[in-house]
């Protein structure tokens, strides 16, 4: 049997646009739109169902050497339409496109950074490809 220690945590590597970043926290949030309308008996309609993108968070850390890169590569893709594929904790998120980044440098040997993607592309298991 083994055991776990609930208070040892490592940060997970992922890998966008050839940039690491050390992922202490991770978030997916989807939605679905349901437009309902009034029957004339009072009842209610469904016209329209949809699924919305979905979005992924990603805080972590990069090394603060590679600062100057993160900026540079992720700034290009916030103003591009360039999709990506990105694979963590064994799912593939394909078809990603960048919507925000932040970078916050305090001068250390790390820099905190914050990283949301969408995609609208269904998301896989990594040994299903």
């Amino acid at each position: 049997m083994s055991t776990t220690e609930l208070t040892k945590y490592e940060a997970v590597p992922v890998s966008i646009s050839n940039i690491v970043i050390y992922c202490d926290s991770f978030k997916a949030s989807a939605a679905r739109i349901i437009n309902e309308e009034s029957t004339a008996d009072g009842g209610s309609v469904f016209t329209n169902n949809a699924s919305r993108s979905t979005k992924l968070t990603f805080s972590g850390r990069v090394y603060s050497e590679n600062a100057a890169d993160f900026v540079y590569s992720f700034n290009a893709l916030a103003k591009s339409s360039a999709a990506f594929n990105v694979e963590y904790m064994g799912l593939c998120f394909n078809s990603c496109r960048m919507l925000a980044y932040t970078l916050d440098n305090k001068k250390s040997d790390w820099a905190d950074v914050t990283v949301t993607l969408t995609t609208k592309d269904n998301i896989t298991r990594s040994n299903a490809i």
